[in-house]
C-alpha cells in the first residue's frame, strides 16, 4: 500500500491490535495512532524492554519497527509525538470532554436534614441551619440517602414538573422513587411481560448484556495493567476471554448468569494485585461490604441502578420485569439489566481512579456495628458522587453508531433501544464500544 494512503491508518488499527495486546500484557500502557506507537514506562530500562517487546510483536506479523524513528524519550527532557510537544513546561492543552448541563442532579445525604420548596427554590436544612438553596428550575433529579425528609410540597412539585425523586438507604441501596405517569405505558408494559416470558425473545438481549459487561471488564483490566501487575491482570483477561467464547453456547438465563458470575470472580480477584493491602480488599463481597472498596462499589452501583430505573420509566417500561435478571422480590430487574455494562465503564473506573489518585482510602470507611460491615463516611460518599457525576457527564462519540453525547445520554439511549426491541422496531441491543 502506498505511504500515506487513506486506508493505511484504518488497516493499521486492525493489523496492529495483536501488538497492542502484547504490550499491554507486558504491563506497558500504550498510545497508538495508526502505525505510530508510544509505550509508557517508569524507567529507561523498562522503556527499552518495551521497545524489545514491540519489535518482537511486530516481527511476528511480518513487519519491522522503524529504527530511525525509535527512541526512548522522557517528560523531563521533553519530546514530540505526532506533532504535539510534551514536557515539563509546555504540555498540550487538552479540553475536558464534559459538558455541564443547565439542569443537574441533587444528592441529599446529610442524615436528619429536610428538603422543601419555597419561592421557586429547593431548600435543604437541618436543625434550623440552611445547608443548600438552589433555584428549582435547575434541578432535574433528586436522590435521597437514608434519613432525609421531603416535604409534601416538594413531592407535589416534583410530580407536576417531571422531576425524579429517588430514595436509597443510608448504605446506598435503591429503595424506590416517585415519578409521574407515562402516556401509552400500559401497552408497552404488556409487550414487555410477553418478551420476558419468551426465551426466544429475552435470550438474545440477555446474551448481549452479559457480553457487553464482561468485555468492558476486560477493557478496564487492560487499562490498569502495569509491569508489576501484568501477570495477575493478564490471567484474568484470559479467563474473561474464555468465558466470552462460551457465550454463544449459553442458552438459558442460568447459564448466562453463570458465565457472568465466573467472569466477575476472575475480574474482582485480580483487583487484589492493583490495590494496596491496607485497603483490605480480597474480592467482591456485599450485604454487608467488608471493606471501603466494596462499600464504594455497592454505593456507586446503587446510584447507577437508581438512574437506570428512572430512564426505564421515562421510556415507558416496567423496571421490575427483566430480560436477563428474573423477577425477584420486587427488585428492579430490568434496571439491573440496563446497568450491567455501565458498572465497569462508570462505577468501577470511578472507584479505581479515586483510589489511585488517593482521593479514596481506608479513612473513608467506618465500621457498621449493627451488621459488622463497613459504611462509607460522608466524605467518602462525596468523593464517589463527585466522580460519578463527572463520569456520567463525559462526552463520547463512536460508542454507539451515529450517536454522540454524555454517558448519561448513552444510558438513556440504551433504555430506548430496549423499548424499541420490545416493541419490535429494533433488532436487538448492541453494547457500547470502549477501548
Amino acid at each position: 500500500m502506498p505511504q500515506g494512503s487513506p486506508l493505511s491508518p484504518l488497516l493499521s488499527n486492525l493489523v496492529l491490535e495483536s501488538v497492542d495486546e502484547r504490550l499491554r500484557r507486558g504491563g506497558f500502557p500504550i498510545v497508538r495512532y495508526g502505525d505510530d506507537l508510544c509505550a509508557l514506562a517508569l524507567s529507561r530500562a523498562d522503556a527499552w524492554e518495551a521497545a524489545r517487546a514491540m519489535t518482537a510483536a511486530v516481527e511476528e506479523i511480518g513487519m519491522t519497527v522503524g529504527a530511525d524513528k525509535t527512541e526512548v524519550m522522557s517528560f523531563a527532557d521533553g519530546f514530540t509525538f505526532l506533532g504535539e510537544d510534551f514536557g515539563p513546561r509546555y504540555p498540550p492543552v487538552v479540553e475536558h470532554g464534559t459538558r455541564v448541563p443547565e439542569h443537574r442532579t441533587m444528592y441529599l445525604g446529610v442524615q436528619g436534614s429536610w428538603a422543601r420548596i419555597g419561592e421557586g427554590r429547593v431548600v435543604v436544612a437541618k436543625d434550623g441551619e440552611e445547608l443548600l438553596d438552589v433555584p428549582a428550575g435547575l434541578v432535574a433529579r433528586i436522590v435521597c440517602f437514608g434519613a432525609v425528609g421531603v416535604s409534601a410540597g416538594l413531592r407535589n412539585w416534583a410530580l407536576s414538573s417531571g422531576v425524579e425523586l429517588v430514595f436509597c438507604s443510608h448504605r446506598g441501596r435503591y429503595l424506590g422513587q416517585v415519578v409521574s405517569g407515562h402516556l401509552a405505558r400500559a401497552a408497552r408494559v404488556r409487550r414487555q411481560f410477553e418478551a420476558a416470558a419468551d426465551p426466544d425473545r429475552y435470550t438474545p438481549v440477555a446474551r448481549a448484556i452479559v457480553e457487553a459487561k464482561i468485555r468492558k471488564q476486560a477493557v478496564l483490566l487492560r487499562r490498569l495493567m502495569r509491569k508489576e501487575s501484568a501477570e495477575e491482570l493478564g490471567g484474568a483477561v484470559s479467563a474473561i476471554e474464555s468465558y466470552l467464547a462460551m457465550l454463544p453456547q449459553a442458552g438459558t438465563r442460568d447459564e448466562l448468569m453463570g458465565l457472568e458470575g465466573a467472569a466477575a470472580r476472575a475480574y474482582f480477584q485480580s483487583w487484589v494485585a492493583v490495590l494496596d493491602e491496607e485497603l483490605g480488599f480480597t474480592g467482591r463481597n456485599r450485604r454487608p461490604p467488608l471493606d471501603v472498596i466494596n462499600s464504594a462499589l455497592s454505593f456507586g452501583y446503587a446510584v447507577l441502578v437508581s438512574e437506570a430505573t428512572s430512564v426505564l420509566v421515562a421510556a415507558g417500561l416496567e423496571p421490575t420485569v427483566g430480560l436477563l435478571h428474573a423477577e425477584h422480590d420486587g427488585r428492579p430487574s430490568l434496571a439491573l439489566d440496563l446497568a450491567e455494562e455501565f458498572r465497569p465503564m462508570v462505577v468501577d473506573q470511578v472507584v479505581m481512579e479515586a483510589v489511585r489518585r488517593r482521593r479514596l482510602g481506608v479513612e473513608h470507611g467506618r465500621r457498621d456495628t449493627e451488621r459488622d460491615g463497613v459504611l462509607l463516611t460522608r466524605a467518602g460518599r462525596e468523593v464517589l458522587l463527585d466522580g460519578y457525576e463527572r463520569r456520567m457527564l463525559q462526552v463520547t462519540k463512536g460508542a454507539l453508531p451515529d450517536f454522540a453525547g454524555s454517558l448519561r445520554r448513552h444510558l438513556y439511549r440504551q433504555a430506548q433501544t430496549i423499548a424499541a426491541y420490545i416493541e419490535g422496531t429494533a433488532p436487538g441491543l448492541v453494547g457500547l464500544s470502549w477501548r
